[in-house]
């Protein structure tokens, strides 16, 4: 995602066919931020957690071939989770996108303790807890979508049903699917919190 930003989305394609080595040089740049960002955070106790964000995909892919993530992208987060661990804290990565042909590398090298971001029209939270639940962690799931449009009923019925399926076994985080726009009903908003605090008793 940080390369798009310098560079746009249009002209990290062209580049990576046109000009790899001014693309390898951005990723080891940005790369090489973060991780003194990481360090600079991990000198402070206070801080227990490395939440990384990183958007990599879309509705039916990743942005650019996964091989070109593997390849310069998810080294710098395997370099950050490894930091995290050394000290004893968590690394949480935040990535939109169908991410199935990463996931794995993610989990198994890079060893991220959990992902942030699903999309009921990607990946329901409920279907990524059977798939990776026992290998990661997951952190929100209530649909961006379904915030915005239902109704507070229905919003309090799908956070029951994400909870009885993802709550048991550990490793789930309540909350909604991607960041929280202005422009989500705050009354559905605040209805999803109260039906967790309630469900959990």
């Amino acid at each position: 995602e940080w390369v798009t930003w310098l560079m746009s989305y249009q002209g990290l394609c062209y580049a990576l066919y046109d000009q790899p080595d001014l693309v390898d040089a951005l990723f080891r740049r940005v790369g090489e931020l973060h991780a003194r960002a990481a360090e600079t955070l991990l000198q402070f106790n206070c801080v227990k957690i490395l939440f990384g964000g990183d958007d990599m995909g879309f509705k039916t892919s990743t942005m650019v071939p996964a091989r070109v993530l593997i390849e310069k992208s998810l080294p710098w987060h395997k370099r950050m989770a490894t930091m995290a661990h050394e000290r004893g804290r968590l690394y949480l990565l935040h990535s939109c996108g169908k991410l199935d042909e990463i996931l794995p590398y993610l989990i198994d090298e890079a060893q991220i303790d959990g992902r942030h971001s699903f999309e009921d029209a990607i990946e329901p939270i409920t279907v990524a807890k059977r798939r990776w639940g026992g290998r990661l962690s997951l952190i929100g799931g209530i649909d961006m979508d379904l915030l915005c449009r239902s109704t507070e009923a229905d919003v309090r019925r799908r956070v029951r049903e994400t909870l009885d399926i993802c709550l048991p076994g550990g490793g789930y985080c309540l909350g909604t699917g991607n960041t929280v726009a202005n422009y989500v009903p705050l009354d559905n908003y605040l209805a999803m919190l109260d039906e967790g605090r309630r469900y959990a008793g």
